[in-house]
């Protein structure tokens, strides 16, 4: 589904602008709709809460999981290619980020509008008359809020930190709240929102995503319950959607064929040389910073869904051989935040880990490599998964936290393994001040 509609937060921010620069702003078109704050306390309204929830959502997720994979191996930032110019971009590349990085600050203000206006929803809906006959719509707001409540919450656990190994977030200008407390607060919104899902899909799918906050967290023997009840081969995923017009994919302007601030690191390429199967590179030229093939848009997205390493190139420049990725093609390529495959490869790692399961484990890689059509394993170990995860699940957001799951960070002590909480907020968060 497309999303045309103002934010929640927008509409509030436009509504309380609205008059006080009326005497300053001449020839400006009269406003043609204006609601009052308390108009959206109605049932009526509820839809429109739910799209704005989304849409906030919508943008900090995409640049989030690119910021996340610059900050790991699984992203690259190289000045030679074309474009490539930001300096916040090197800092993720050295691991020497600065409190005042741009890109890290800048999203984390827009994750917390994206967690002010689910947590907001609740708020409103507790505040709403419902009719008679209208639980089904009142559960359908209350998970949508409680979903996107707990997922920006694992996000501040799983990307954000205080210092370069104390990861977490801050809810509301209060006091940091650690990586370990911030899980807690989001599986406790996502059990919530597991009540008030509406058909089993959903229900797999917040199973998935408990299972994946766990995991993130080393709590391996529940991740291992939630994933059992997860998603199944075939299921739908959860995905981030994006729109060319209104809000398109940041994968696409900042780590893809719109400008390459980021490139994947140059073992993907070196997995297709290995197995051709593995994927496709398909051909293409790079021209004033844009990278374009004669592949359609319709093309570079089936092989996006059916080939889990999709590459543009290669191209060269300036002497230096590089790739672009292309598993997020277009600037509407949807963002998958929990899929069937990465359900799988839990179980196989978790399996491993706790449930003395070599054999189911083995069964779990297979499966998603069969999807691929790749050729079936016929072994498993936790080294090897960790390689499976490094393929399948290429710009999820997974491999920071994998690489510090599986201790093999690949920069020095000193480097941040979190985005960190940046200067605007220590500046303006009594609690963090001076710090």
């Amino acid at each position: 589904m497309k999303r045309k509609v103002l934010s929640l937060f927008a509409v509030l921010v436009l509504g309380l602008g609205a008059f006080s620069c009326s005497s300053y702003v001449q020839d400006v078109q009269p406003l043609q709709s204006v609601i009052n704050d308390s108009q959206l306390d109605d049932p009526s309204q509820l839809l429109f809460l739910i799209q704005g929830v989304q849409r906030e959502f919508t943008r900090c997720y995409s640049q989030t999981v690119v910021l996340a994979g610059g900050l790991s191996d699984e992203l690259v930032f190289d000045a030679r290619v074309p474009n490539a110019t930001f300096p916040q971009f090197q800092e993720l590349e050295t691991g020497l980020v600065q409190l005042d990085n741009a890109s890290a600050s800048n999203n984390w203000a827009v994750m917390g509008s994206a967690r002010f206006v689910s947590d907001n929803l609740i708020t409103r809906i507790g505040r709403m008359q419902f009719p008679a006959g209208s639980d089904a719509v009142k559960k359908n707001g209350l998970y949508n809020a409680y979903l996107y409540g707990g997922i920006i919450r694992s996000m501040y656990a799983a990307y954000y930190g205080f210092t370069e190994r104390q990861g977490g977030g801050v809810i509301n200008g209060g006091p940091f709240v650690p990586s370990a407390a911030m899980t807690d607060s989001a599986l406790t919104y996502l059990n919530l929102a597991l009540q008030n899902a509406a058909t089993d899909v959903q229900r797999r799918q917040i199973n998935t995503m408990i299972a994946k906050v766990n995991l993130v967290d080393k709590r391996y023997s529940p991740a291992r319950t939630a994933a059992q009840s997860g998603l199944k081969q075939g299921d739908a995923a959860l995905t981030s959607l994006y729109e060319d017009a209104t809000i398109p994919s940041r994968w696409y302007f900042d780590a893809g064929r719109g400008r390459a601030q980021l490139i994947p690191d140059a073992r993907y390429a070196a997995y297709l040389k290995a197995d051709p199967a593995e994927g496709v590179a398909t051909p293409g030229v790079v021209a004033g910073g844009a990278f374009t093939t004669s592949t359609t848009d319709l093309e570079l997205a089936n092989i996006a869904n059916t080939r889990r390493i999709a590459l543009l190139g290669p191209f060269t420049t300036s002497g230096f051989t590089y790739h672009v990725q292309s598993k997020f093609p277009n600037q509407a390529s949807p963002s998958p935040i929990v899929t069937w495959q990465e359900n799988e490869l839990m179980l196989a790692e978790l399996g491993l880990r706790v449930g003395n399961d070599a054999a189911g484990a083995l069964v779990n890689v297979n499966n998603v490599r069969k999807f691929y059509k790749l050729a079936e394993r016929t072994e498993t170990t936790l080294d090897s998964v960790y390689i499976e995860r490094d393929k399948t699940l290429f710009g999820m957001g997974t491999r920071l936290s994998d690489q510090r799951r599986f201790d093999k960070w690949h920069l020095g002590a000193s480097t941040w393994q979190y985005l960190p909480i940046g200067q605007p907020e220590r500046n303006a968060n009594p609690n963090l001040k001076g710090n």
